[in-house]
């Protein structure tokens, strides 16, 4: 059984750290009395910052609210950074960003495409499994993994790794079922991991302090049981195959993105910070494709979708296994990602998938898709007991949650941070709790503010401007009044 280390380092002048073009570990770095200090894991950074410089950053604050993850290398925490992929750090602070992997528009039969990934997948899978002894696949019903678990399949012969497959999620969910029955076909060894309510608080708590409240902690799933791996083993996830294979971010295809305006939701950041955090997000955002000679949107788009959300939300959250052995992300070697991204944006679909699976092993062409019950050929599943979800967490959080959640977004000392109005935060509050179930988004909106108040406790943050309560509370009603007067001025203008 393996346990954490602390990872802080100091680079001298002479040094430097660097990071690979995709689904590496971007390392954390500040300075602080003028040394430069580089961590893995936000506790380990925190360590070597004093209560007094643990300044709440205002603009990653409304990032997270408004995306879910922190933009940029900005963290919560002011003059705390993280690397940037393909860049190097220097001893004397200086950050190099190197340009981004190329983007095309070639045309090839979807066929050839699927033989090319193929042996450039069995190429990045082969280097990262030799000489390991016992390598974790985190297999679902889910595509990505279901190619990831073919090729290690096709090159287990030539490997002394032995493979375990571990899913997570409901005992009727069609993940677990379908991962199940994949480890069978394949006769290996497979754990199934219980995603629980439990589970899912003591998650939301890992979140803030771990991950520095970067992310909403239940996206860490039921990775802690990775604590009882050795150092030695190696975890391998196909958290990158949607979007490196198939294009796809969110269930939304690459070549349909677009750059939203950023906004404040629920008018939580303080009015007086609202226009400077807004501008300074789209500024952290524009960093993903500042290197990018292409002006396409495309091509920014998935730029960005991949420094900002893979990085910041899918990556990190990924990266807790770090802590306990090795992580690998298939789909992120060089060779891959330049394969892939020199095809045109509308090749770069499920049919190159269903060309690979049926190439690797007819059972995974014939078995259902988690997300939709139907599988590459046509086959619909047929029992119909099979969960499409492996959790339920809108209910936990609209009810075996609740107490536990209401009680950090109710703290008085959150809004002393000086980034919350406080009206606001209360209108959150009433508006979730008055559900017995809601939206999702509603009750994430309410983990992300509970997990900010996680790591003020946690690490004694200190705010980032002086609160003005009666002042606040003057400047919503007032608000309030001039929006209820001009409705009703434009529905009179109406009639």
């Amino acid at each position: 059984m393996s346990s954490s280390i602390s990872t802080l380092r100091t680079l001298l002048p002479a040094d430097s750290v660097s990071t690979s073009p995709l689904g590496c570990l971007c390392p954390y770095w500040t300075i602080q009395d003028g040394h430069l200090y580089v961590a893995d894991t936000a506790p380990d950074i925190l360590s070597c910052v004093s209560i007094t410089s643990r300044i709440i950053d205002p603009v990653a604050v409304l990032e997270l609210l408004h995306f879910n993850y922190v933009l940029g290398d900005r963290t919560l925490i002011q003059g705390i950074y993280r690397m940037p992929w393909h860049s190097t750090l220097y001893g004397d602070g200086r950050l190099e960003r190197r340009p981004p992997i190329p983007h095309g528009t070639k045309h090839v039969k979807p066929a050839l495409a699927a033989r090319v990934l193929r042996a450039l997948l069995e190429e990045e899978l082969g280097q990262v499994v030799e000489n390991r002894k016992r390598v974790f696949l985190l297999l679902t019903g889910g595509l990505d993994s279901r190619v990831t678990a073919g090729v290690l399949k096709a090159l287990e012969p030539t490997t002394t790794a032995r493979f375990v497959a571990v899913t997570w999620g409901h005992p009727q969910s069609r993940d677990v079922a379908y991962g199940k029955r994949i480890a069978s076909w394949f006769d290996w060894e497979w754990i199934h991991l219980p995603y629980d309510v439990a589970l899912t608080r003591q998650n939301i708590a890992r979140g803030a302090v771990w991950g520095g409240a970067e992310v909403a902690g239940f996206h860490l799933h039921a990775m802690e049981w990775f604590h009882q791996a050795n150092s030695t083993d190696l975890v391998i996830a196909a958290s990158f195959g949607d979007s490196i294979g198939r294009g796809e971010y969110s269930s939304v295809h690459v070549s349909h993105l677009s750059h939203k305006a950023i906004h404040n939701p629920w008018s939580l950041i303080h009015p007086r910070l609202q226009d400077e955090s807004i501008s300074r997000a789209l500024l952290d955002r524009a960093t993903a494709w500042e290197s990018e000679p292409s002006s396409e949107d495309w091509i920014r788009c998935e730029l960005d979708g991949q420094e900002n959300y893979m990085r910041r939300m899918i990556g990190h959250a990924m990266d807790y296994i770090r802590q306990y052995c090795s992580l690998h992300q298939a789909f992120t070697s060089e060779t891959v990602v330049r394969f892939m991204w020199s095809l045109s944006p509308e090749l770069r679909r499920d049919h190159i998938y269903h060309c690979l699976l049926e190439d690797l092993d007819a059972r995974l062409f014939s078995l259902p898709w988690a997300r939709t019950g139907v599988a590459p050929n046509g086959n619909i599943e047929r029992d119909h007991g099979l969960r499409k979800e492996y959790h339920e967490l809108t209910r936990w959080l609209y009810s075996d949650l609740r107490e536990f959640l209401d009680e950090l977004i109710s703290c008085p000392e959150l809004a002393t941070l000086g980034v919350f109005l406080r009206p606001s935060l209360r209108r959150l509050r009433t508006n979730w709790v008055g559900l017995n179930e809601g939206p999702l988004g509603l009750a994430e909106h309410v983990v992300k503010v509970a997990s900010v108040e996680l790591l003020r406790r946690e690490y004694s943050i200190m705010p980032c401007r002086e609160a003005t309560p009666l002042r606040d509370i003057i400047f919503d009603r007032y608000t309030r009044l001039r929006r209820q007067l001009w409705l009703l001025k434009t529905r009179l203008r109406g009639t």
